[in-house]
């Protein structure tokens, strides 16, 4: 089977935020099962790629544009190098499943593609409630707020009306578009995403801790709270400003230290705070942690960083917004959940901080439940779902 993924504004062959992670995983299971693949990424992208993953698929680029300063993300439509690029692609081969990462390019790309090709909308998470957050970046054009979240919300409902399939990480966000865009339940697949993380079993945990830190430059002898995610998210960044001018400033135990990391954060050290910017091996960041914390307030989809401390089996204090998309952990016994980030958020840290027992209670129960994030269950939904595509052409 031949099947093209449509993913222009990340890389799917060398994640390095959470959206990307969930295409990884998408290529590399559908190489693992033997399938034809194709992606077409932005030029932005070029030479960064996986080698060893790229030498198994084919992979074709187009330029993206800035318009007013700002990439074309929501005028990919008009691009006219990706339409150029596109149909160069679909005139060359025929693909039985086109596969998007993103609303935007679906409508030039249904033009293109043949009748016979299934099209199936990936959804990360809820477009039309996301631009609202995204339109309070600095970067974002004036000119377009006015109409932008409506003209987002037309074109996400009309996607789903034409998408053969959608996909999403979340029921929360496939109910939405039922709910919403009037769309049949038979035509969504929820495909939750696995992290790049695999946990070491049968490991001196402590050890790997102290080797952890060596290596990142973080003290040993005090207890490590992380929270890492990519900038210029604007969810991301409300959540490393909260933790700076909220968190950070009322936990005022000496012994605890925040740890940030994250692509196009800045380094920086302050009182009981650190960042370390991008970090190569994740790996490492999340071992050298006592627990984490999820300060998100806004935002749709599933928090990939969520599915990384979940992998490793890291406590977590998380928002409700925070662990939004992930439904099969019960707070108290998996992880500390409250309602937004408050004086009971506070004490929660103080809490997990200070109970050592209820830190190893959420990680044994974390190791349980990891078992609902594997790659294999991943690989095995994806190859359901293709499986059930060929039944019905």
């Amino acid at each position: 089977m031949k099947i093209l993924i449509i993913y222009p504004h990340g890389n799917a062959l060398n994640p390095t935020d959470g959206g990307a992670t969930r295409v990884w995983n998408l290529v590399k299971s559908l190489i693992d099962k033997n399938f034809n693949v194709t992606i077409l990424h932005s030029s932005n992208s070029q030479n960064f790629e996986s080698k060893a993953l790229k030498e198994k698929c084919k992979v074709y680029y187009y330029k993206e544009l800035k318009i007013l300063g700002a990439p074309d993300w929501y005028l990919t439509d008009l691009n006219p190098f990706f339409i150029k690029k596109l149909f160069h692609i679909l005139r060359k081969q025929n693909f039985e499943i086109i596969h998007l990462e993103y609303l935007w390019g679906f409508l030039t790309t249904k033009f293109l593609s043949k009748k016979s090709s299934v099209l199936i909308y990936d959804s990360m998470g809820v477009e039309s409630e996301f631009i609202q957050i995204v339109m309070n970046h600095p970067n974002f054009p004036m000119i377009f707020k006015p109409f932008a979240k409506i003209f987002a919300k037309i074109y996400e409902k009309l996607v789903c009306k034409l998408a053969d399939v959608i996909t999403g990480v979340s029921n929360f966000d496939l109910g939405y578009y039922i709910k919403n865009y009037k769309i049949s339940k038979n035509k969504t697949f929820l495909i939750q995403i696995p992290s790049t993380i695999n946990q070491k079993k049968k490991i001196n945990r402590e050890r790997l801790r102290i080797e952890s830190r060596e290596k990142l430059g973080l003290p040993l002898d005090k207890t490590i709270i992380i929270f890492h995610g990519s900038l210029p998210h604007p969810a991301n960044q409300e959540a490393f400003d909260i933790i700076e001018s909220y968190i950070s400033p009322n936990i005022t135990n000496p012994d605890i230290i925040f740890v940030l990391a994250g692509l196009n954060l800045k380094l920086f050290k302050k009182r009981n705070m650190i960042s370390l910017g991008f970090v190569d091996d994740l790996n490492d960041l999340l071992y050298s942690a006592d627990f984490a914390i999820v300060p998100i307030m806004s935002g749709s989809g599933m928090r990939v960083k969520c599915v990384d401390y979940i992998s490793i089996a890291l406590p977590f204090i998380t928002t409700k917004k925070g662990i939004q998309g992930i439904d099969f952990l019960e707070s108290n016994e998996d992880h500390l959940m409250y309602n937004t980030v408050n004086s009971e958020f506070l004490k929660g840290i103080n809490l997990l901080h200070d109970n050592k027992e209820l830190r190893s209670r959420l990680h044994i129960n974390l190791q349980k439940k990891s078992d609902y994030l594997t790659k294999n269950k991943f690989k095995k939904r994806i190859t359901r779902l293709y499986q059930k595509l060929m039944n019905q052409k």
